[in-house]
């Protein structure tokens, strides 16, 4: 399978939405434990909250915008002989 080279300013883009989305989920997980929650706490919640899923869909977006690149170079190595 042939190198898929991606840009850097895409792998910038692409850890630093990881990071945000790992660090968001993990403080939703932190007050998600928690017995009682003041309301302060718990808008803070429903952010990370929401955070962690706009994160994940954009991590699937952003491998989705790349996975025509990856199937057009496949295409290209089988044509190849």
């Amino acid at each position: 399978m042939k190198n898929l080279n991606l840009p850097p300013a895409f792998q910038q883009i692409f850890f630093t939405v990881v990071c945000f989305t790992l660090l968001s989920g993990g403080a939703s997980f932190w007050f998600a434990a928690k017995n009682n929650l003041s309301p302060q706490q718990n808008r803070v919640f429903e952010t990370c909250n929401t955070t962690w899923n706009m994160g994940i869909g954009a991590i699937f977006g952003l491998l989705g915008s790349k996975a025509s690149d990856l199937f057009q170079a496949e295409d290209e190595e089988e044509k190849e002989p």
